[in-house]
């Protein structure tokens, strides 16, 4: 069945990749670069092996490669229906990228950043993991975060099996309240510990419905999210954007923040709000969007430079 589907989508295609015997097919019409979106700093528990991505969404277990015309993908899903929408929600592939990026590319800056990377999409994530992944990303590096995350799934998570694959779904908020700032720490997360099992009690408590932040405006949302420890307009921005669909979030890292300086003359040490409102004015509710190809391009061509 693959090797059909591989032989309609594209001729070219002579070798399947390594483990395709047995995959399904997800037939994809819009652009999608998946290793720009999933190594873009967006996730940091999806690992490639031999061109095939590991990973958890939901609460399943999948592995993805990319084809000509879409996605091979095995997973521990119960159906191949439950795993197409589910991956479907995951990549926002109801997001039409090719007019978001005609929308954006405005400038010279953004034209290019958008020409250099067409496919990268941003991703629609659980939004606790999401949460408490930027929590731990705070004063860290991708490589970094990317250990300490590994080590609270592997440590409090429920473990899933593919393909002889072991990977861990992520622990919800009780679990890791209930395991303690101590516990944390003692998995490598520095002060990152006390501000994941703080917030972790207050989701467990129900202070703060994540969920329901999806059908609320953006600023009550962010305003609800910077109530909770080690939250602030970063991490907020990069939950808003990342897993609630507020698209209009633009989150404000140090590359970015570089970017808004060399290729649009912001000055040094603006405020972030000031940036933010800069870039919603600009961008509307593209700056999502926006924010992910800047961050994305200025970090790449930072490493070949």
């Amino acid at each position: 069945m693959v090797e059909a589907m591989l032989h309609h989508t594209s001729a070219a295609i002579t070798v399947l990749p390594a483990q395709a015997d047995g995959a399904a097919f997800m037939p994809i019409g819009q652009p999608l670069d998946l290793q720009a979106t999933l190594e873009s700093g967006q996730v940091f528990r999806w690992r490639r092996d031999q061109g095939w991505y590991w990973g958890v969404v939901g609460q399943h277990a999948y592995s993805l490669c990319q084809v000509e015309g879409g996605l091979l993908f095995r997973t521990s899903a119960l159906s191949t229906a439950e795993a197409l929408a589910e991956l479907h929600a995951f990549l926002r592939l109801d997001d039409d990228l090719e007019a978001i990026c005609r929308d954006m590319a405005v400038d010279q800056p953004m034209a290019e950043a958008v020409a250099s990377h067409r496919g990268l999409r941003l991703l629609r994530q659980d939004p606790w993991e999401c949460l408490a992944s930027f929590i731990c990303s705070s004063a860290s590096n991708i490589p970094r975060i990317s250990r300490n995350l590994r080590s609270v799934a592997e440590s409090y998570g429920e473990p899933l099996t593919l393909d002889g694959s072991r990977l861990w779904r992520f622990p919800g908020a009780a679990r890791l309240a209930e395991a303690g700032e101590k516990a944390l720490l003692g998995l490598g997360l520095g002060f990152r510990a006390g501000y994941l099992a703080r917030t972790a009690a207050r989701v467990a408590e129900g202070g703060v419905d994540l969920m329901a932040l999806r059908l609320a405006p953006y600023r009550e949302a962010k305003a609800a999210l910077m109530e909770l420890p080690g939250v602030g307009d970063k991490v907020a921005d990069c939950a808003l954007v990342f897993s609630l669909d507020k698209l209009e979030g633009f989150p404000i890292d140090r590359w970015v923040r570089r970017a808004l300086e060399d290729w649009y003359g912001h000055r040094e040490k603006a405020q972030y709000r000031e940036l933010l409102e800069w870039a919603q004015k600009r961008w509307g509710q593209r700056a999502g969007y926006a924010q992910q190809y800047l961050f994305h391009h200025l970090r790449l061509l930072s490493k070949g430079s």
